[in-house]
């Protein structure tokens, strides 16, 4: 399978909410080679083969293209279509290295990482290109969360320095059990808040499941053992993922990526939950604006599709989507995401 077989086959399976199924093209060139509290109902107990089983039927109804439910599937979200899963698959190598060794199989992983919003911390997700580690996309992707900055810099993973996390085979088979290794990481560690904390919880369940391409519970370990707690998060039962709007940035650019280079006119793509569905858009130059404009998202009020086409001179620009804001400035500052681009000549 090549690079773009690889690709098409990782668009296909996933959520038609996420992005437009013909940016297979802008997948390639956004991809970079690399060597809460009381809302959340993520305890699953003894009912998580049946909590997990209602999951698969509905992520497939999503997966299939027949998009029924009310949160965005895999990447936007729901309790069993909620937003994760782009997933990965393995590209297998097609040509020896130089020493005649095979060359290390490498995918397009989802990684979900922090970032600040106007009603605190939420996560965000971007695609890595990578080497697999064990062949095993999941575990290449929570690595990536807990221990690789993110390309945009608005971002971050609040894991403390030396966390490592993969997947181990642990019984039953219908959970993915992630092992979180690091110092100290059973309590909330100093200077993290108690909302960053569940984030980061929330951020490994979004990832893993994410690239599993499955709604299944997930089991966080801690130095290879059961844990009652990690970062002082419960978590001794399988997770669920928490709830799009309280866990996800209603806001997302997904198509082009943080540091694209692109030429004009290009096509903007991403997910949006905005009042009335209103996507507001501008391209800046320094504090200038050079371009602005509005689009549509699907629907209203939950993470659904936008797209819209920029045209500008050559040079470097600071792209902004937001939400309306109809509070007329009297509530929450509009939701957000940023990208940085420059258009060739």
């Amino acid at each position: 399978m090549n690079d773009d077989e690889d690709l098409r086959r990782l668009f296909e399976d996933a959520v038609s909410d996420v992005e437009p199924r013909d940016s297979l093209g802008s997948i390639h060139a956004r991809t970079k080679e690399r060597t809460m509290s009381s809302k959340r109902s993520w305890l699953l107990g003894a009912g998580a083969a049946v909590v997990a089983t209602a999951a698969t039927v509905a992520a497939v109804t999503v997966l299939s293209g027949d998009s029924t439910t009310d949160e965005p599937g895999f990447a936007g979200p729901t309790a069993a279509s909620n937003g994760t899963s782009e997933a990965a698959s393995p590209t297998p190598s097609e040509e020896p290295s130089a020493t005649g060794s095979a060359v290390p199989e490498t995918a397009t992983v989802p990684v979900y990482y922090l970032g600040e919003t106007t009603r605190g911390p939420r996560l965000y997700r971007e695609f890595h290109r990578v080497e697999l580690l064990d062949d095993d996309p999941v575990s290449t992707a929570v690595s990536e969360a807990v221990a690789v900055p993110p390309d945009d810099p608005d971002y971050r993973s609040p894991w403390p320095g030396g966390t490592t996390a993969a997947t181990v085979e642990e019984p039953p088979s219908d959970v993915i059990t992630v092992d979180v290794r690091g110092p100290g990481l059973r309590e909330r560690p100093e200077g993290m808040s108690a909302e960053e904390a569940e984030l980061a919880i929330e951020q490994l369940v979004y990832t893993a499941q994410a690239a599993a391409q499955k709604r299944a519970p997930v089991q966080l370990l801690l130095d290879g053992n059961r844990t009652d707690t990690l970062l002082g998060v419960p978590v001794s039962e399988p997770l669920a993922q928490g709830a799009a709007e309280d866990v996800l940035a209603q806001v997302w650019i997904i198509d082009p990526a943080e540091g694209a280079e692109v030429t004009s006119p290009f096509e903007v793509s991403g997910l949006a939950a905005a009042f009335e569905a209103n996507v507001v858009w501008e391209l800046r130059d320094g504090d200038k604006v050079v371009e602005k404009g509005f689009t549509t998202a699907r629907a209203c009020c939950k993470m659904e599709p936008y797209s819209f086409e920029v045209s500008a001179p050559p040079g470097e620009y600071t792209l902004i989507v937001t939400d309306s804001d109809p509070s007329g400035g009297e509530g929450f500052g509009p939701w957000e995401d940023t990208k940085q681009v420059t258009i060739l000549p």
